[in-house]
């Protein structure tokens, strides 16, 4: 079962984070000029949760380094250099407690360039 609420904190925290805010209580809420921003990021961290979701084969929101590698020719197919499974794992595991969280996984995601195969990508000129 999908549950959002991972998804929708990092997206809404990405979007504030873009730019300052003109209000004194814009830190609270999406602005306008954030609002493209934040589904843009929706999206993004949606397409992370899914990958981190297939990995995570026990489904206890933790990914170990057996469904890391288990998970090798996924991460392959989104673009993600696994010819030292080892490497990629301490890259991925940022705090070294042996599992990954979801935010540890967007992190390294994002500087991975992880790019789910099967999903419809849209470019921004295409918007």
């Amino acid at each position: 079962m999908f549950n959002a609420k991972p998804v929708l904190i990092r997206a809404f925290n990405a979007a504030k984070a873009v730019s300052k805010s003109k209000s004194e209580y814009g830190d609270d809420y999406v602005e306008r000029r954030e609002y493209r921003v934040l589904l843009k990021y929706l999206r993004m961290y949606y397409e992370y949760w899914v990958a981190f979701d297939l990995i995570d084969i026990d489904g206890d929101r933790r990914i170990t380094f057996k469904e890391f590698k288990h998970a090798e020719s996924l991460l392959k197919r989104w673009g993600i250099d696994m010819s030292n499974p080892k490497a990629q794992w301490k890259k991925c595991d940022a705090d070294g407690y042996g599992k990954i969280l979801f935010d540890e996984f967007c992190n390294w995601a994002i500087k991975s360039s992880l790019d789910l195969d099967d999903d419809d990508d849209v470019v921004d000129s295409e918007i």
